[in-house]
């Protein structure tokens, strides 16, 4: 249990997020960390590179990331988004709110944006196409960083 003097540690954490049914490995364990622990969703050659970087005498398969990855996909506890101006899908803990991104075109950062449009637009979308029932959406706002626009 956590509270203000007692704060939950991190394996408290782990245990209390950890999708039922999953068998619990230290590789799964060790990408669930990483997931947990990134602002922004993330690639798998980004785990690949901070698993490198936390355990350098051990070696991580990419196919033993994806397949962990595609493991948490189907239990629920990650969302993976394939953005349009990444060639690779990424990766973020499902358990947040729901986020859409501003993406640099430049530099290809995310900034996340705080507000969720779909209710404005929601019942245009029942009137152009009635029967349909929406279960997720996703939106990407492209433009420049104030860094980028500064070079």
């Amino acid at each position: 249990m956590s509270c203000k003097i007692h704060a939950e540690s991190y394996n408290e954490m782990i245990d209390r997020n950890w999708p039922e049914g999953l068998k619990k490995t230290r590789q799964r364990v060790d990408i669930f960390e990483i997931l947990y622990g990134s602002e922004l969703p993330i690639s798998a050659t980004d785990i690949f590179s901070e698993l490198s970087k936390r355990h350098p005498d051990e070696m991580y398969a990419f196919s033993t990331i994806y397949r962990n990855l595609l493991a948490f996909e189907k239990a629920g506890v990650i969302t993976k988004y394939v953005l349009s101006t990444e060639d690779n899908a990424v990766y973020e803990i499902k358990n947040r709110r729901h986020k859409h991104y501003a993406v640099c075109l430049k530099c290809h950062k995310k900034f996340p944006i705080n507000a969720c449009p779909l209710h404005i637009i929601e019942e245009d979308i029942k009137s152009s196409v009635p029967g349909f029932g929406i279960t997720g959406h996703n939106l990407e706002v492209f433009g420049y960083c104030l860094d980028c626009q500064n070079q």
